[in-house]
């Protein structure tokens, strides 16, 4: 949406044609055990503003439009049947939602856009049983306080007590999270890269990382008592891009063989 500069008015037409296979998320799930990773983060609502879960705050969401699904409810049902720990990014920036441009300047606006955000991050941690990892992105336009991040956060936790939540809402809380380079830090830290050079699907992108780089900057987050969050963008249909799945699968047969390294990093790390 941003790279091409489409309108909001245009794009939110998409909702209509975006419905993804049923219980994609299982290959996902499946994947992710195979490469040998631990948890997973499924991407809830990014900055463009379209929820993937199911929200009482507005109709432009995956059950509410032509999927007629959640699709988070999908994905966490297919990380818990792997085995693997749960996640859930959340953009607080949203180019959707009429206040989203105006909360900066408008106190009207940035009440009503703050309180919708509020709402659809409790409803993210009510609705879906144990979240292990709350990854919040991009707090454009507002300040921490702005946000009133120390609420926010205090609701997560009396919601989700055991859960983690990243530095991306203003405030330190539980981990810092470089983006697409390994940065050692003296509090806990993960990275955040892609497999190529796109978040998201691009089927004009191919700059695609190999197996043996994956692994050395696995070994480099382990060495500096980091974790590695590694990014794949789906299809429109939910599929795997046959270019992520043949990257991830010799990691997977790496970690069968040395995973100990790794997960004996984490365990030293307390």
């Amino acid at each position: 949406m941003e790279l091409e500069g489409i309108p909001v008015a245009e794009y939110q037409l998409l909702a209509a044609r975006f419905n993804p296979k049923p219980n994609a998320a299982r290959a996902w799930a499946k994947l992710a055990k195979t490469a040998g990773m631990k948890y997973i983060v499924m991407t809830t609502k990014h900055h463009e503003g379209f929820c993937l879960f199911d929200t009482k705050t507005t109709n432009y969401s995956a059950p509410q439009q032509t999927a007629g699904r959640d699709l988070v409810a999908e994905f966490i049902a297919a990380a818990r049947a792997e085995g693997l720990g749960v996640g859930v990014y959340y953009s607080l920036m949203d180019w959707h939602h009429p206040d989203g441009a105006l909360c900066k300047t408008d106190e009207a606006a940035r009440r009503r856009f703050v309180d919708y955000i509020h709402e659809q991050v409790r409803e993210l941690c009510t609705n879906y049983g144990k979240i292990d990892v709350l990854w919040y992105d991009v707090n454009w336009p507002l300040t921490a306080a702005e946000w009133e991040a120390q609420k926010l956060n205090k609701m997560v936790r009396g919601l989700q007590p055991d859960i983690l939540v990243n530095n991306r809402s203003g405030i330190p809380e539980d981990f810092q999270t470089p983006e697409q380079h390994v940065q050692a830090s003296d509090s806990p830290w993960e990275a955040c890269m892609t497999m190529n050079d796109s978040w998201g699907y691009q089927r004009s992108d191919d700059d695609w990382k190999s197996a043996k780089t994956l692994v050395r900057n696995l070994l480099n987050c382990a060495r500096d008592q980091g974790n590695y969050l590694l990014n794949i963008g789906p299809k429109p249909d939910g599929s795997i891009p046959e270019q992520s799945i043949r990257i991830l699968t010799p990691v997977g047969k790496w970690m069968d063989k040395h995973g100990d390294l790794i997960h004996r990093a984490e365990l030293c790390q307390g």
